[in-house]
């Protein structure tokens, strides 16, 4: 039986702590392009210029999640639509969609590309959001939460800055479901969710779904994140209520393709 996953990731970080993380991470990618560059330039150029900094054993995690978050923003470049991201962070994902959508039109600056964050990080946890309970001694469990409130919270003008070459693509600041409502009424290519929590995730499928172009993908990055359980208890209430077939991937994404 695995530990719980706070446990786990102790685990694993002492179990990678000698490990030549960067050889591996240089066979496992060194062969792969997106478009015309080369995958690792396209990575680790977006990492620096974010100010994305990863360490131990999840640089291979999240190089991998971004290599196949790279494939389907290529793929949703051949599908008329809208393309958004739920969950900014520094902007490392979405300086890379900008980027791969430059390789296609080299006048690309951004325009039809639409960022939404909070940019006050974590919001309130739903039960669905706890990592593992906790006996509190008195008989009763209390939930244990990964991160607090407020956690990842980033400056609206450090993304700005970080979008700097993609000048046309829209910001939107404010809650999800909320801030939802305020986007343009019309198709999407491409849904890239990555906000962690269980509310946003769900509110994000409710909002998206019904408004997918035939043939675009929706994303989800937090299906089996073991620190965020809420990612995957909205995905799976979601698609099984609506029977919506979807793709499970071991980087630990998800994704639905509208029919």
């Amino acid at each position: 039986m695995l530990p719980d996953p706070l446990k786990f990731q102790e685990i694993i970080d002492e179990v990678h702590k000698n490990a030549p993380l960067e050889k591996n991470y240089n066979i496992l990618f060194r062969n792969i392009t997106i478009g015309s560059k080369p995958f690792l330039d396209l990575f680790s150029d977006s990492m620096v210029q974010s100010g994305t900094t990863v360490g131990g054993w999840k640089l291979l995690r999240r190089a991998l999640r971004a290599l196949n978050l790279a494939q389907y923003y290529d793929y949703s470049l051949g599908i008329d639509g809208g393309r958004v991201e739920c969950g900014v962070f520094k902007g490392f994902s979405a300086l890379m969609m900008g980027h791969i959508q430059r390789l296609n039109d080299p006048q690309f600056r951004g325009n039809g590309l639409h960022l939404i964050d909070s940019f006050e990080g974590l919001s309130e946890m739903h039960p669905a959001d706890a990592a593992m309970e906790r006996d509190t001694g008195t008989g009763e469990k209390e939930p244990v939460y990964g991160y607090k409130k407020g956690h990842f919270a980033t400056p609206l003008e450090a993304v700005q800055e970080t979008m700097r070459d993609f000048p046309e693509a829209t910001i939107h600041k404010g809650w999800i479901p909320e801030v939802l409502e305020t986007l343009p009424e019309q198709k999407w290519a491409f849904v890239h969710i990555d906000v962690d929590l269980y509310e946003p995730t769900l509110g994000c499928l409710e909002y998206f779904t019904p408004r997918m172009a035939s043939g675009g993908c929706i994303l989800n990055d937090d299906f089996s994140s073991p620190m965020f359980p809420g990612g995957f208890a909205a995905w799976s209430e979601f698609c099984t209520r609506h029977n919506f077939p979807y793709v499970a991937i071991d980087s630990g994404q998800a994704v639905l393709i509208a029919r």
